[in-house]
């Protein structure tokens, strides 16, 4: 299921760790602070235990996270302006691989 993943974290290193893992769980930065993909069920409670244990441990009280289930409703009436490529087909699942 596709999510959007948003966080506004006053320290950098904490800034880098968060969207590192992120990242690294699938999903792809659409802007400074804001990531969209697809990730399994288990993936995403995986990750977002790690996030929410890295905001308490090292947040600032101000700082949030930010993550949202995005339908194929939503994906389908997506209007994108600018140069990002949010990978429509691979949100609502229906990217292919043709290999040779």
């Amino acid at each position: 299921m596709p999510h959007l993943i948003c966080y506004d974290i006053a320290g950098n290193p904490l800034r880098a760790k968060l969207g590192k893992k992120i990242i690294e769980s699938g999903l792809d930065r659409i802007n400074k602070s804001v990531y969209l993909g697809t990730i399994s069920a288990s993936s995403l409670t995986s990750l977002e235990n790690q996030l929410a244990k890295l905001l308490k441990d090292k947040g600032e009280p101000d700082d949030s996270l930010i993550i949202i289930e995005v339908t194929l409703y939503q994906v389908d009436n997506m209007r994108i302006y600018g140069s990002i490529d949010p990978g429509i087909d691979e949100l609502k699942g229906e990217k292919t691989t043709l290999l040779m």
